[in-house]
């Protein structure tokens, strides 16, 4: 996402995955990859999932804050995390 050459390459590339494989749900715990496919695959009508990584706990990262408009489900690990997403749902530890 701090690249704009990248992020156009991996628009495209979500695309043409998306289009080929037809998927009912995208998992991702982040990375910026994950959002051209959160995007399209919301163009598509895919359920999403986006679960923000454990390592982050009061903050929220550049990719949670970017998916977070469009997840259909946002799970965090921390209670703290729910200040930062309130409609995310905390699972815990799920490692």
């Amino acid at each position: 996402n701090r690249n704009f050459k990248n992020l156009m390459k991996n628009l495209i590339v979500a695309w043409k995955v998306i289009r080929k494989e037809k998927p009912d749900l995208i998992v991702s715990t982040g990375a910026a990859v994950a959002i051209p496919f959160f995007y399209i695959g919301k163009l598509f009508r895919i359920k999403l999932i986006y679960i923000e990584v454990f390592d982050r706990i009061d903050k929220p990262t550049m990719t949670g804050k970017i998916v977070y408009p469009v997840a259909d489900k946002f799970i965090v690990q921390w209670e703290e995390q729910n200040q930062v997403y309130k409609k995310a749902v905390n699972l815990g530890s799920i490692f």
